[in-house]
């Protein structure tokens, strides 16, 4: 008897609810799709994408992405027409609709908290390993080329693919700090520093100076919500301002980006791969050469940009004109209009401050992601790409939430 009185008694109320299985598949997704590329990596993202995407079908309806990511998928999937590398692209848009298609149609069922808890989860586990990787097995975890050998690479292909994955960890985990039921705020802060120290041992100033700028971004937007209207509308009038500037002023930014970290104006060579991807932009500006066509031997246009920058590079070191190469002035002009109503979503909530912090989140890292693309890929790999549906998902208002009320902590949030 004194037993079922226990397990019926406050020990119950406390006991720490059961993960939902959606979000461990959600977990599954976003850990594969972040650790990508790697040796093999296509066919295992293509076949986890499929694995969420079967397992969102099973239980309960597909849900189809926001307009603005639905019309960039449908530009991709019409790309198939003129693509330079016509299986590349039916690939690419296949691994990219059924992922999108996945995070959308689990993250229906749970609460924002769970689906943020999900990536971070992701995040730990690729922060653990990447670690034991550096220390266990140096020739995995460690930079092997000349140029910054020994830096930390964790399970990553290169050093600075995983510092964009960490700036995006360390913001996140700050995140879950500042808002309440998350889990334990001094567990996320513990978190935001161990990712903040391995992008120091990734020795990316990039990195670096996006996750301070975006966490100081964070820090001041959040803390927005105890100021007046007017405070909080120049707070999000500076907010779009930058969004702006980055998105249609990326030379300006660069060069600005580049005095900051005391760096050449080429970027560590960057710009010399612009130079060589700029001729083929001009000669396509509207329609690209095809989602995923390029950044492959199978395209003799990928060949050609290498013969004349004298080395291969798996991306244009740039968003924004890697997304021009691939998708043309269309698929730009839609990607830029999901960040834009990402934002917009944000900002009525965070003026009204009738949403708790949960806009913050899905604005700053808008911002991070648009800074971080001017000199990697950013939002158009495949994590990246989760990243802005998520920020797409969490940013709906907390009365359409339908699972919130499945999740003790969400109701705190608020």
């Amino acid at each position: 008897m004194s037993l079922s009185r226990t397990e019926s008694g406050p020990l119950r109320e406390r006991r720490r609810p059961a993960v939902p299985l959606a979000a461990h598949v959600l977990t599954l997704l976003y850990t594969v799709t972040a650790a990508a590329p790697f040796a093999g990596s296509g066919p295992v993202v293509f076949a986890v994408a499929v694995l969420a995407l079967g397992y969102a079908a099973l239980n309960g309806p597909l849900r189809r992405p926001p307009l603005a990511i639905s019309a960039f998928l449908v530009w991709c999937a019409v790309t198939v027409a003129w693509s330079a590398a016509p299986g590349q692209t039916v690939r690419g848009v296949l691994v990219t609709v059924a992922t999108t298609l996945s995070v959308c149609s689990l993250a229906a069922g749970l609460s924002r908290a769970q689906v943020l808890r999900s990536m971070a989860r992701a995040l730990q586990v690729l922060i653990v390993l990447g670690w034991a990787a550096y220390l266990a097995v140096p020739s995995i975890g460690t930079e092997q080329e000349a140029y910054h050998s020994g830096a930390w690479t964790g399970l990553f292909a290169q050093r600075n693919t995983a510092a964009f994955v960490l700036a995006v960890s360390t913001l996140l985990f700050l995140f879950l700090a500042l808002v309440p039921g998350t889990g334990g705020r001094r567990t996320w802060l513990a978190w935001a520093g161990v990712a903040l120290v391995t992008i120091l041992a990734a020795e990316s100033g990039t990195g670096l100076a996006v996750t301070v700028v975006s966490c100081a971004l964070l820090l001041a937007v959040t803390m927005a919500r105890r100021w007046s209207r007017a405070a909080k509308h120049s707070v999000l009038a500076g907010l779009g301002a930058v969004a702006a500037a980055v998105a249609l002023n990326v030379a300006a930014t660069v060069s600005l980006v580049t005095g900051l970290l005391g760096r050449d104006d080429t970027l560590t060579g960057r710009t010399v791969i612009w130079a060589a991807v700029e001729p083929f932009i001009a000669a396509r500006p509207v329609l690209g050469y095809g989602w995923q066509a390029l950044w492959t031997p199978d395209a003799i246009e990928t060949r050609v940009m290498w013969a004349t920058a004298h080395f291969p590079f798996p991306h244009a070191h740039n968003s924004y004109l890697d997304a021009l190469a691939q998708t043309g002035a269309v698929g730009l002009v839609l990607l830029v209009a999901v960040f834009v109503t990402v934002l917009v979503r944000a900002a009525g909530p965070l003026l009204r401050d009738d949403d708790g912090a949960w806009p913050a989140w899905p604005a700053v890292v808008s911002v991070m992601l648009l800074l971080y693309g001017i000199s990697e890929q950013s939002f158009l790999g495949y994590f990246g790409f989760l990243v802005v549906v998520t920020a797409a998902v969490v940013v709906r208002p907390a009365a359409r939430e339908g699972a919130a009320g499945r999740d003790p902590a969400a109701a705190t949030l608020s």
